[in-house]
């Protein structure tokens, strides 16, 4: 059984880190504008007191925000499934269809560079989902904005995964046909469907 650890975005924080962002500027400009035109009626200095501390509990929150958004995720592959820290149990037979952003690796430097095309897109926004036979929907998302959130090392761990996910539904569903690319049953794409 292989165990992969690595760290993936956790969308469901961006509300609030875009809550605190704002909050951030805002309190920023208030500080900025108080220490500039303090002399001004409409901005005494005794506002400074209240927007200082302001500011730094929305730079401080804004930090913790982003940093609680970065989830780790533990999966081990064993010959019939994953089991994933955060979805469970998996099994091969379940997996429906498989999602990957072929292109987008290709921009990181992947191992698997040689096998696909490069292209001139922008940043990539790394979203890989699994679909199950019951209609479930595993999303991991890696290297957000340009690698804010995941490392190379975390990629690389991630990549591995799928590297054998894919071989094991290769030697599951495809072993007597050819393969001309890394991630064995991928299209150019980089989807998957199971055929009936």
């Amino acid at each position: 059984m292989n165990t992969y650890h690595f760290n993936f975005n956790n969308s469901k924080k961006s509300a609030t880190i875009l809550g605190w962002f704002f909050t951030t500027l805002l309190t920023i400009a208030l500080t900025a504008t108080v220490l500039l035109v303090h002399s001004d009626p409409f901005f005494p200095t005794w506002l400074l007191l209240i927007s200082l501390p302001l500011m730094f509990v929305a730079i401080y929150r804004l930090f913790k925000a982003s940093s609680e958004r970065q989830s780790r995720e533990i999966v081990s592959l064993s010959k019939d499934g994953f089991i994933s820290s955060r979805f469970g149990s998996v099994l091969f037979s379940e997996i429906q269809s498989i999602l990957v952003p072929v292109k987008e690796i290709g921009l990181l430097g992947g191992l698997q560079l040689e096998y696909y095309k490069k292209t001139d897109a922008d940043i990539p926004y790394l979203k890989f989902s699994i679909t199950t036979r019951d209609g479930k929907m595993f999303n991991w998302i890696l290297n957000e904005w340009g690698g804010l959130y995941n490392s190379n090392e975390d990629f690389s761990i991630f990549f591995n995964f799928l590297t054998g996910l894919t071989d094991k539904l290769y030697q599951l569903y495809h072993a007597d046909e050819p393969y001309n690319r890394y991630l064995k049953i991928l299209d150019e794409k980089g989807s998957w469907e199971k055929r009936d």
